[in-house]
């Protein structure tokens, strides 16, 4: 009869187990029948040289504890019940609190997109843990997660100018792997396996889409961080991952969500609440747009060949990933590098020149904001999209494309530009960027 997603009436998340390296973590979708669930998480358990003060064991139980209530996400949208049940005395209130958040605000674009009645708010059950942690400063060697993109590396150059960097990603594909050994910094790798049987569901009718990956990724890292008795987790996240993409009932539904600054807010606000952790997760370059952060990346070029951003041809499983050239994230990365690269290096770093193929236009209107709404892409603002071509189209190497000069018969004003949107494109927005960083933040950027 197929997985009927209204049979379930409650996600009860059972709690998890540590050996050390491996964490798993324990979920039930139950209804007529049962559905049950094991993830697993498993960290690096290398030595480091550090000077920083490894946190007790409550830091990381307290970590892995949210970690699993967060990575549950992708078992409870497969019926998405009114009910989430949690351990008696498992989470802090302050993770309760978090946990229904990111139900409701990393879980918007999938209740959208699956044409649900509204916002995912379901009733969750169990007590919260009275105990507290005593209070520990995140300090030692940042831990930098990298995506195998530009912002990252910006990143990761930056803070590499004062003082030690250890890369970090989950599951990292080849381009990741690629760009960490153009830095030279080493990689630290965490393995993420989501049970096969989810898989199987979606395939018999169970709903499907968009997770908060990014929040998942973060106590990933967090977690990672604490076992090796490393820093802060030092994040890539830029200003405009805080626009939405659009309005749903008259409120926001955002792609990047777990990237915004509310989220970044809430997890280090929880991860001091609930794990005892002080500036333990922060973004370096959430002040910045992606234009500022373009620029700052073309500084350098030795890692020309080496990043790609494009999420298309990471799906498509090929052994050496490049640019596709023909997606929402292709079009907008080529539009945010072009300001302040030669025709002739963005060219070598794509395969091929964008602007000149006549069939992007319709992806190039909806980043500027001439369709109804931007992609559900991790994409910039439209302001920054809209200055970014026009910066490019006063520039010989642009003027003459065939995407920019159709956008200049349906603009025109585009080479003009707006000062004042210059301007606001350009400003540093708010941060919580610790002190000791801020240096490094403006380093390139």
């Amino acid at each position: 009869m197929g997985f009927d997603p209204a049979s379930f009436t409650s996600f009860d998340y059972l709690g998890f187990d540590f050996d050390g390296t491996t964490a798993s973590f324990r979920y039930e979708l139950v209804g007529e029948t049962t559905e049950s669930f094991v993830e697993t998480v498993t960290f690096e358990s290398v030595s480091f040289e550090t000077d920083a003060t490894k946190p007790a064991q409550p830091h990381l139980d307290s970590v892995l504890s949210l970690l699993g209530a967060v990575l549950g996400l992708s078992y409870f949208k497969a019926a998405a019940p009114p009910v989430v049940r949690v351990p008696d005395s498992l989470l802090a209130p302050a993770a309760i609190d978090y946990l229904r958040t990111v139900l409701r605000e990393g879980l918007a674009e999938f209740a959208y997109r699956a044409e649900l009645p509204g916002f995912l708010e379901p009733q969750i059950v169990g007590e919260p843990r009275t105990s507290t942690i005593e209070s520990a400063l995140s300090s030692g060697t940042p831990l930098v997660p990298i995506g195998g993109g530009k912002d990252s590396v910006v990143s990761v150059e930056s803070l590499a100018l004062s003082r030690a960097v250890v890369q970090f990603a989950v599951n990292p594909n080849v381009v990741i792997k690629r760009v960490a050994e153009v830095s030279g910094h080493r990689l630290i790798s965490a393995t993420r396996t989501i049970d096969r049987h989810l898989l199987e569901l979606n395939a018999d009718g169970a709903l499907n889409g968009h997770v908060p990956v990014t929040a998942m990724n973060s106590l990933i890292a967090v977690a990672q961080s604490l076992i090796l008795g490393l820093g802060p987790v030092v994040m890539s996240n830029e200003s405009s991952a805080s626009d939405p993409t659009l309005h749903w009932n008259g409120e926001p539904v955002n792609h990047q969500w777990s990237k915004s600054l509310e989220a970044e807010r809430l997890l280090s606000d929880v991860l001091r609440d609930h794990a005892g952790l002080e500036q333990a997760y922060f973004s370096l370059l959430r002040p910045f747009s992606e234009l500022r952060i373009a620029r700052g990346f073309a500084s350098t070029t030795r890692y020309d060949q080496a990043i790609v951003s494009c999420n298309r041809a990471f799906r498509l499983g090929v052994g050496n990933v490049g640019w596709c050239g023909d997606c929402d994230k292709c079009r907008f990365v080529f539009l945010a590098m072009a300001p302040y690269m030669s025709s002739e290096r963005l060219t070598g770093i794509f395969g091929k020149n964008m602007f000149e193929d006549a069939t992007q236009l319709p992806g190039y209107r909806a980043l500027l904001g001439l369709d109804a709404h931007k992609p559900f892409e991790c994409v910039g603002e439209e302001a920054e999209c809209s200055v970014a071509m026009s910066l490019a189209s006063r520039q010989p190497d642009w003027a003459n494309s065939a995407v920019v000069e159709q956008l200049r018969t349906e603009i025109p004003n585009l080479s003009e530009g707006s000062s004042e949107l210059e301007e606001q494109v350009f400003a540093e927005s708010d941060a919580a960027i610790p002190p000791s960083f801020a240096e490094a933040a403006h380093a390139l950027v």
